[in-house]
């Protein structure tokens, strides 16, 4: 079993790019810093979640970055979980472990317990175009509660280029990719949620927006990119 401070924000990354063979959608210089600041479905900012490149290896074809994630409460200004956690790229793809695909909204509820989790990661390409279709993305994940375990799968489904658009936050403004996709939560008590995801990303930089959404089409939440450093 982990501690929950090993989970990352599901795409929540932005990058500075740098001479390896890295994805330009991908931190790739070190001592690089970005921050995204989370927003509720009230639009309420909720969390900030800083990140900065400790280490770059290139070896080949392949390079290896090291990061350290660290997400706080924005109203408490407290730690909520911090991480090391590495970004693979290899042969034109670049790969995050399963535990990329967990959102922040995850850390609050589940920040004291224990988890154990597996699955396959997500993978982008190094170049994008409109229509492409992206790989599919999964992960098991058992989290104890104490008097029970929770069992927990999520899938990324149906994911795709569809536009281009420009997207202006307080980092700037950026002619982004926007891919969409399906995410998909089962857990063993029976439950059952869907959600469509909406994510900006640009090259050189990375993510820029990310929004979920219900079914209906209601925001539950909306994460932006605030600073670039």
């Amino acid at each position: 079993m982990k501690k929950l401070s090993l989970i990352i924000a599901v795409f929540v990354i932005s990058s500075i790019t740098a001479q390896n063979n890295c994805s330009p959608f991908y931190p790739s210089k070190e001592g690089a810093t970005i921050t995204m600041h989370h927003f509720n479905h009230k639009n309420k900012l909720t969390s900030k979640t800083s990140y900065e490149v400790l280490d770059v290896n290139s070896s080949g074809s392949k390079s290896k970055i090291t990061m350290n994630m660290y997400l706080s409460d924005a109203k408490k200004q407290k730690a909520i979980t911090e991480a090391t956690f590495t970004i693979t790229c290899d042969g034109g793809i670049t790969t995050l472990d399963p535990e990329s695909i967990i959102s922040p909204n995850l850390f609050d509820q589940y920040k004291n317990m224990e988890y154990s989790i597996e699955g396959r990661g997500i993978d982008i390409p190094n170049s994008l175009s409109v229509g492409q279709q992206l790989q599919d993305g999964q992960v098991s994940m058992s989290i104890d509660a104490g008097v029970m375990s929770i069992d927990m799968t999520i899938d990324l489904k149906n994911r795709k280029v569809v536009s281009r658009e420009n997207i202006t936050t307080p980092a700037g403004s950026f002619d982004c990719y926007l891919i969409t996709y399906t995410n998909e939560t089962s857990m063993s008590m029976g439950m059952k949620q869907t959600f469509y995801v909406k994510q900006w990303i640009t090259k050189n930089v990375g993510i820029v927006q990310q929004e979920t959404a219900k079914t209906n089409g209601k925001i539950v939440s909306k994460s932006i990119l605030a600073r670039l450093q």
